[in-house]
């Protein structure tokens, strides 16, 4: 099965300290791409305009939205741009305040059927 990379899809992780997103953009230049938050949400835009290839023309553009984690404060949100195309867009997450804690498990001394009567 081909990686996300090589699919030219995203990837979305929530790490235990971090968001992050991944996005194939080796289409596009910096100046083509654009992110913003907008509350919850981190959107992704990317478009170029008409242009000659190889194979004739081609204009492309994309638009991705991905909703921030409540413990992400959206102000932390940054992004870098590898050389092979790869856009990443993270934000650590804000540890949580509550200890972690041991479950018990708790035995019924009684069967389900204990209390039923039999005819």
């Amino acid at each position: 099965m081909p990686s996300w990379l090589e699919t030219g899809f995203s990837e979305m992780r929530l790490d235990k300290d971090k968001f992050s997103v991944n996005l194939d953009v080796k289409h596009f230049s910096p100046e083509e791409l654009q992110i913003k938050v907008q509350g919850d949400m981190v959107e992704i835009r990317g478009k170029h305009e008409e242009r000659q290839d190889e194979h004739g023309y081609i204009a492309r553009e994309f638009n991705r939205k991905y909703r921030v984690p409540s413990d992400v404060d959206p102000d932390s949100i940054t992004s870098s741009l590898s050389l092979d195309g790869v856009l990443t867009v993270n934000g650590p997450r804000r540890p949580t305040d509550l200890p972690e804690r041991t479950i018990p498990i708790i035995r019924e001394d009684k069967s389900p059927t204990s209390g039923v009567q039999r005819k």
